[in-house]
């Protein structure tokens, strides 16, 4: 989830790292500086000011919905993230409004493949808070770990015992197959049978010719 909101209150509890008068881009289109909090339970961007000194709005952001977090180096040193969501910011969503005419055209052409995303860069004041903003974000991560990544305990086939017993009895069995021992016996045996077959095939023909005489 991803809320954007004209007031701001700033996160009392679980802060993990702060970067006071922190850039942020918004899919390389600036909105502004502001303070990040990143904390246990989400990420707020906001108590900032617009490049044109207005009042910036305030960005929260749930980890649930940050599907990338990294360390940027170019063009500008930045914590960049990438959400599953289309981030709509009211004044960018103004200036784009003039678009061509042309894309209620391009919304018949559906791609499943393409899925909304927002690009977001973090410049803080500092370089060397980077790493820490980093380690900060995977901290929160952790907290917060994806639902699909989850295993169900009561899934059979996800029962690693019953697995580990396939895999022996697979194992067993290309152990038999590679043991000597076992494979000239069932060479014999082969042998045997095909003689059995070749016998039986000429006592049928000698059968066969009796009858004609």
């Amino acid at each position: 989830m991803v809320v954007v909101s004209s007031t701001f209150s700033q996160p009392l509890e679980g802060i993990l790292f702060q970067s006071p008068g922190t850039k942020l881009l918004v899919n390389d289109q600036e909105l502004g500086t502001a303070t990040l909090y990143i904390t246990e339970s989400n990420v707020i961007w906001g108590g900032g000011v617009r490049p044109s000194g207005g009042p910036a709005p305030t960005i929260s952001l749930l980890y649930p919905s940050i599907s990338l977090h990294a360390v940027q180096r170019e063009p500008s040193p930045a914590l960049y993230m990438v959400l599953n969501y289309e981030l709509r910011v009211p004044e960018f969503t103004q200036q784009s409004g003039s678009g061509d005419a042309n894309e209620d055209d391009d919304d018949e052409e559906f791609d499943a493949d393409d899925q909304p995303i927002t690009q977001l860069r973090f410049i803080p004041q500092n370089e060397g808070d980077l790493q820490a903003m980093y380690s900060a974000m995977s901290e929160g991560q952790s907290l917060h770990p994806d639902p699909a990544d989850e295993v169900d305990e009561d899934d059979p086939y996800m029962d690693g015992e019953e697995f580990d017993e396939g895999e022996d009895e697979f194992e067993d069995a290309m152990e038999s197959e590679n043991n000597p021992e076992d494979a000239a016996a069932r060479m014999r045996q082969l042998r045997i049978e095909n003689s059995n077959g070749a016998h039986y095939e000429d006592a049928e023909d000698e059968a066969i010719g009796d009858d004609d005489e």
